[in-house]
């Protein structure tokens, strides 16, 4: 038979404190906010950390939580401080004592672990107290007190004490904390930890400050675009069928929130995170998915903090799982959905609200019942997508996919009206000024689209110009294969490769050089019915003179000879032939002998930036001819002036 005397017996190994230490605060933000806890806890007004950041750290690198609460004793550290699992509000008021000017605090500690904070992120940590005018002053080693197998057979494990421990002082009572023997070693970012911190803490006021190397840090909101309640600051009640109570804001920014962390509902039990950022386990379906990126708020609930502790041990999760969580679960999951069904209907209504959207609406009331119909169901329908805020570098696309769509309801109803026109009578001149005026508006809108794609490659060729790149490929291919950039009007002109290989072969030119004793190609030929044109491109900034102007005489009155050789009457006028040197500078003394060339009606003479300044000029009046023809309260004539920059091409 067992012995009766037989006892059991619990003992706690000193791995424990590895796990209530390293494995729960494992980051310097959730373990340095449970110093600042217990901070707040001693009644004290400031709070000062001193914290490396905007570095790695470093071996020698310490970490130092000061505060000016009321401080302890040397019996208040062994029975209070040094016992943990101690329930600070087992015996005692939830509320502490009045102290440094400041009235009674809701007690933040309960399960008596949050000292053991300091070993997630470091092996060291020195206690320093002063109350009563003495000190208390001792050391913690991680690597000491987790070695220990079994407290309950030895005295547990003693702290060093320090050197001015029990030593009488002036100073008024505060406690400082320093962690040294760092176990992180990234960098830490100033801005962002400071923000983190506040994130963390509903109870910074004017009667309780936390300092980051020297800087206070405050909560502050981000902007938002919609805030329920609207005014910053504010907060809502929800009463639960049960009694409880919570109060409660939400915010949803412009653009989607950067930091995953900084999304959802923060959830807080006096004053302090009690459940990191989430949003319920709720998943939103496919938009509600993408509107949660924009998402942000805080949750007011302290009966999680009451009769039982329903606050997971790490401090950052609540046990939703307990059914008296579950009402504030339920009612955050519908509350969600709520918010963001209002969001999607309040983006809708402000972007619908745009200048450009409303003429279009406005213009759309010209068209055909249904089709008038359908392109208001669309509007509506494109607003409400969100992603759409998020392309184009960033720009919001609403007004131009709603463009796009109007221009396409428009050219439609532009066919329907020539179908009706080509059914009307002679005498029916209604549709034929409905049809001319679309025409004029859908030809401004394709010239404008031509024009300003024309006006950036003119600025792309000055800049060629400016670099001075080689006439030959480059500059001279970029002229050939873009005559508009000589003259708008030589928009049809052909490169006519026929004529460039009589010219070669009368004066010995060979592109590829293969001939010995052959000149360079350094012209080309562009032609249509009327004008045959050569064009001689020279390198900016190179000087032409006697030779350059006998070279394109040469070629533009052998071909003019060629040509009218050739030509049949119907072709006569094909044996007009003009020359052109493009070229900046003239060499002294042979002025003389250009101008003999150009009064003869033989060839011009055009610099680099005369020729890209008229160019670009001639393309602006041409553009302004057209859209005067159209309605200006057109709004895709408006979104010309607007986008396109018609001012801005000349």
């Amino acid at each position: 038979m067992p012995s009766r005397n037989r006892q059991y017996k619990m003992t706690v190994a000193g791995q424990l404190f590895k796990h209530l230490g390293l494995q729960m605060y494992s980051g310097a933000v959730p373990a340095i906010s449970e110093l600042i806890s217990n901070a707040y806890d001693a009644m004290a007004r400031n709070v000062w950390i001193t914290i490396p950041t905007g570095h790695s750290i470093q071996q020698i690198d310490e970490i130092v939580v000061k505060d000016d609460g009321h401080g302890m004793s040397f019996e208040e550290c062994n029975s209070l401080y040094l016992l943990v699992g101690r329930d600070r509000r087992s015996g005692q008021s939830e509320w502490t004592k009045a102290y440094n000017g400041v009235s009674p605090r809701k007690v933040q500690g309960r399960k008596g672990i949050g000292r053991l904070a300091g070993f997630g992120i470091a092996n060291g940590i020195e206690i320093q107290s002063v109350k009563e005018e003495e000190i208390a002053h001792f050391a913690l080693d991680y690597d000491a007190l987790t070695k220990n197998d079994n407290f309950a057979d030895t005295e547990g494990y003693t702290p060093d004490t320090l050197s001015d421990d029990g030593k009488s002082t002036t100073e008024k009572p505060n406690t400082t904390i320093t962690l040294s023997r760092l176990k992180i070693s990234r960098a830490i970012k100033d801005d962002e930890f400071k923000r983190s911190i506040a994130r963390r803490l509903l109870v910074l006021d004017q009667n309780f400050t936390v300092h980051v190397n020297g800087t206070p840090i405050s909560r502050q909101e981000i902007p938002f675009q919609f805030r329920f309640p609207e005014n910053t600051g504010e907060w809502e009640t929800a009463e639960f069928a049960n009694g409880q109570q919570i109060q409660w804001w939400a915010g949803f920014c412009k653009d989607t929130i950067p930091a995953e962390e900084h999304r959802g509902f923060v959830v807080y039990v006096r004053g302090k995170l009690a459940q990191t950022p989430w949003f319920f386990d709720l998943s939103g379906g496919l938009w509600g998915q993408h509107g949660m990126q924009y998402l942000t708020g805080e949750i007011k609930a302290d009966f999680l903090d009451e009769r039982e502790d329903l606050i997971a041990t790490d401090r950052g999760t609540v046990r939703w799982e307990d059914p008296r969580a579950v009402p504030l679960k339920e009612w955050g999951r519908k509350k969600i959905r709520d918010l963001l069904e209002t969001w999607s209907d309040k983006r809708s209504e402000e972007k619908s609200k745009s200048p450009k959207i409303t003429l279009y609406v406005k213009q759309a009331e010209k068209l055909p019942e249904n089709d008038r119909r359908i392109f208001k169901s669309i509007v509506n329908r494109i607003c409400a997508i969100p992603q759409l805020g998020e392309h184009k570098d960033g720009q919001d696309i609403t007004d131009e996919l709603v463009g796009f769509v109007y221009n396409a309801m428009t050219n439609r109803s532009f066919l329907d009206a020539i179908r009706r026109l080509n059914t009307a009578s002679p005498e029916d001149i209604r549709h034929l000024e409905q049809v001319l005026s679309e025409w004029d508006i859908i030809e401004a809108v394709n010239t404008a689209h031509l024009v300003k794609g024309r006006v950036e490659i003119i600025q792309k060729f000055a800049q060629m110009i400016k670099n001075q790149v080689r006439e030959k490929p480059d500059m001279q291919n970029y002229l050939r294969d873009h005559p508009w950039l000589i003259d708008p009007k030589w928009t049809m002109l052909a490169h006519e490769q026929s004529l460039d290989r009589m010219i070669c072969d009368k004066f010995q030119i060979s592109p590829s050089k293969e001939r010995e004793g052959a000149r360079r190609l350094d012209f080309f030929c562009l032609g249509d019915l009327q004008t045959t044109h050569v064009v001689e491109v020279k390198r900016p900034g190179s000087l032409v003179g006697r030779e350059e102007f006998d070279q394109i005489r040469d070629y533009v009155l052998f071909l003019k000879k060629e040509l009218q050789q050739g030509a049949t009457n119907s072709e006569y006028n094909r044996a007009v032939v003009k020359g052109l040197l493009i070229a900046d500078r003239i060499r002294p003394g042979d002025e003389g002998h250009a101008n003999m060339g150009q009064e003869a009606g033989i060839f011009d003479i055009r610099k680099w930036e005369n020729l890209l300044r008229t160019a670009q000029s001639m393309h602006k009046e041409f553009l302004d001819a057209v859209t005067k023809r159209a309605p200006n309260d057109d709004p895709r004539i408006v979104q010309l002036s607007e986008e396109n920059g018609i001012n801005a091409l000349g």
